[in-house]
C-alpha cells in the first residue's frame, strides 16, 4: 500500500507496480511462525508497567519520505510512551512477493517483528502462515478505534477481512486511471474523455492522436505493462484473473481472451501503442510522446517536479462495466510479539489523521482516510482528482491469493509472449489457465 508498491524507488502501487511485471518465479516458503498465545478478548496481552523498557520492531517498506513521516509519527508516540524504543526496519524489495517472502523467512528464523506493513498482494500469505494476530477483539474493545474504520471506505477494509477476521488496518492505497495529455487533446480539437467512455471511444481517440513518424511519432496510448496495470482491461469487460473467491483460475474465460486481444491489437493491429518491451511510459508521456497512458496516483508529484502539468485523469474506458482495480496497504500485529497492546497503540498513531495527512502530502499513494482523500489540499491537482477516491464505489481488489507470486508470474510471462507477438492471445491465455490451475489446486491442498 499500497501503496502497493522500487530499486531504491518508493515501493507501492506506488512506483513498484511498474516493476511488478518483472517478478521472478519463487517458491512460497512453507515454514510458518511459531504459535503464540492469542490476545485476551477485550484488548490483548496485559500492558507492561509504564516505566518498563520496551522495544517495538517494525518490518516496513518505503523511501526517504516515508522514513521521515514514520519517524515523526514515532516521535509523537514517544510523547506518551517514553519507555518505548521503535526500531523501523525499512526493507528494499523489487516485488511484493519478494517482500512478503522475506517476512515469512525472517519469522521462521525466529526473528519476528512486532508490527508488519504489508500490501494486499502479501496479506493472505502472511495470514496463511499463522504470522499475525486477528485484530477484531482489540478493535471492538477500543472505542477510539472506531475512527479508524468510520473514516475509511469499506472497499479498503474488506480485503483485509480473511476467514472472518480482520488482520490489518489500511493506511494507503492506489488504483488505475487513464492519464491524458490535455495539450495534445486541445491541439487535436478533442474534448476531454467522458466518464462513461467506451473501449470503442478510447480506440478512436487513440487513432486520432497517433501522429508523426520516427523520433517525432506520438502514440495515442502507452500500455501499462504490469499485472496491476493490465487488470482494468479485464474488470471493464466484467472478468477477472481468478474466480471471485480467489480459488480457481479464470483465465480461460472468453472475456479474458477478448480483453487481452484488445490490448494486443493496440500494438500489433492498430499501431496506436508502442511495443511494451523497453518502453518507459512515464518518460514518453511527460515528453509529449504519448497522448494517454495508465497509472494510479504515484507519478503525479514526479510529473509536477519535472515541470509537466499538461495532464488530467479520467476513468478507464468500459466494455461492459466501469469497475476499477485497487491495491491497499495495511498494518498488522505479529502473533509472536510480547507487546500487542503497545503495538496496537502505535498502529493507531501510524494510521492517525496526522500521519495519513503527511503521507498524502507526499502525493504518491491515495490516503485510506476519506477525510484526507477528499480534502481540498489533496484534490487541488489534477483537476479531476476526485475520481481517485470516488473509484472505490465500483471496484475490485487486485487478485491476491496466498500464492500471488505464482499468479503474477504466470500471467505476466504469458502476457509477455503475447505482446511480443510470439503467441496468439487465445493460445497464450489457455496455456496460462492450465498452468495457473495447477498452482491454484496446489494452494487449495
Amino acid at each position: 500500500m499500497s501503496s502497493t508498491s522500487v530499486g531504491t524507488q518508493k515501493l507501492s502501487r506506488r512506483t513498484m507496480l511498474r516493476l511488478s511485471a518483472m517478478t521472478a518465479a519463487g517458491a512460497v516458503i512453507a515454514a510458518c511462525a511459531p504459535a503464540a498465545q492469542a490476545p485476551a478478548a477485550g484488548g490483548g496481552a496485559s500492558a507492561p508497567a509504564a516505566d518498563s523498557a520496551i522495544t517495538l520492531t517494525i518490518f516496513d517498506f518505503g523511501g526517504d519520505a516515508d522514513k521521515k513521516i514514520y519517524a515523526d509519527a514515532h516521535a509523537r508516540f514517544a510523547e506518551t510512551h517514553a519507555n518505548v524504543t521503535i526500531v523501523d526496519n525499512f526493507t528494499p524489495v523489487t516485488t511484493w512477493s519478494e517482500y512478503s517472502n522475506k517476512i515469512v523467512t525472517q519469522v521462521a528464523g525466529g526473528q519476528s517483528p512486532d508490527i508488519i506493513n504489508i500490501a494486499i498482494e502479501g496479506a493472505r500469505l502472511l495470514q496463511s502462515k499463522n504470522i499475525l494476530v486477528p485484530l477484531d477483539d482489540v478493535i471492538s474493545a477500543d472505542a477510539s478505534s472506531k475512527e479508524l474504520t468510520d473514516d475509511v471506505h469499506e472497499a479498503l477494509i474488506a480485503p483485509f477481512n480473511i476467514d472472518g477476521n480482520t488482520w490489518y488496518i489500511p493506511h494507503s492505497w492506489n488504483n488505475m486511471v487513464i492519464y491524458y495529455n490535455t495539450k495534445i487533446f486541445a491541439d487535436a480539437g478533442l474534448e476531454a474523455p467522458k466518464a462513461d467512455w467506451t473501449w470503442d471511444d478510447f480506440l478512436e481517440t487513440a487513432k486520432t492522436l497517433t501522429t508523426g513518424e520516427g523520433d517525432n511519432k506520438v502514440f495515442g496510448f502507452g500500455i501499462p505493462n504490469f499485472n496491476f496495470g493490465l487488470t482494468p482491461w479485464l474488470l471493464t469487460n466484467s472478468t477477472y484473473q481468478l474466480t471471485d473467491d480467489w480459488t480457481q483460475s479464470n483465465l480461460n474465460d472468453p472475456k479474458v481472451t477478448e480483453s487481452v486481444q484488445f490490448v494486443h491489437d493496440l500494438v500489433h493491429v492498430h499501431g496506436v501503442a508502442p511495443a511494451v518491451e523497453g518502453t518507459d511510459t512515464g518518460n514518453l508521456f511527460s515528453a509529449g510522446r504519448l497522448a494517454m497512458s495508465g497509472w494510479g496516483h504515484w507519478p503525479i508529484q514526479g510529473f509536477i517536479a519535472n515541470d509537466f502539468q499538461d495532464f488530467d485523469v479520467v476513468y478507464w474506458p468500459r466494455k461492459t462495466a466501469s469497475t476499477s482495480v485497487f491495491g491497499v496497504g495495511g498494518w498488522g500485529i505479529a502473533k509472536a510479539t510480547a507487546h500487542q497492546d503497545i503495538a496496537w497503540e502505535l498502529i493507531k498513531e501510524l494510521t492517525s489523521k496526522t500521519t495519513i495527512q503527511a503521507t498524502a502530502d507526499v502525493g504518491v499513494a491515495i490516503p485510506a482516510r476519506r477525510s484526507v482523500a477528499e480534502s481540498e489540499e489533496f484534490l487541488k491537482f489534477p483537476p479531476n482528482a476526485k475520481i481517485f477516491y470516488e473509484s472505490l464505489n465500483d471496484t475490485k481488489p487486485v487478485a491476491s491469493p496466498a500464492n500471488f507470486n505464482e499468479l503474477e508470474t504466470i500471467f505476466m510471462r504469458h502476457m509477455g509472449e503475447i505482446m511480443s507477438g510470439a503467441t496468439a492471445p487465445d493460445v497464450g491465455m489457455n496455456a496460462a489457465h492450465d498452468e495457473l490451475t495447477v498452482a491454484m489446486e496446489k494452494l487449495q491442498g
